[in-house]
């Protein structure tokens, strides 16, 4: 990163990291990726979780969540991503 970087931002620094705040995580609460991304819902209702609006959910990560319903969390979390992204999430 140079001075100018330092001074007037980098722009595709400034995207990655938005991308990167856009993403789903497996430590992130279903409720929470829900509100922040509301297609998830339907995505993950189609992947067996179809008690994603359930007072648990607020206080549930989504890997404690694939854990419950016997789903691969990290399979899931990349599928999401790349879901969210063709939609332009």
């Amino acid at each position: 990163m140079g001075l100018r970087d330092l001074l007037f931002g980098n722009e595709e620094g400034e995207k990655k990291e938005m991308e990167n705040e856009n993403l789903v995580t497996p430590d992130m609460l279903v409720g929470e990726i829900i509100t922040k991304h509301p297609l998830a819902a339907q995505f993950l209702m189609e992947c067996g979780m179809g008690c994603i609006h359930c007072p648990a959910s607020q206080m549930e990560s989504l890997s404690e969540a694939c854990a419950v319903h016997g789903i691969d969390g990290e399979e899931i979390v990349d599928a999401l991503n790349d879901y969210l992204a063709e939609h332009n999430v």
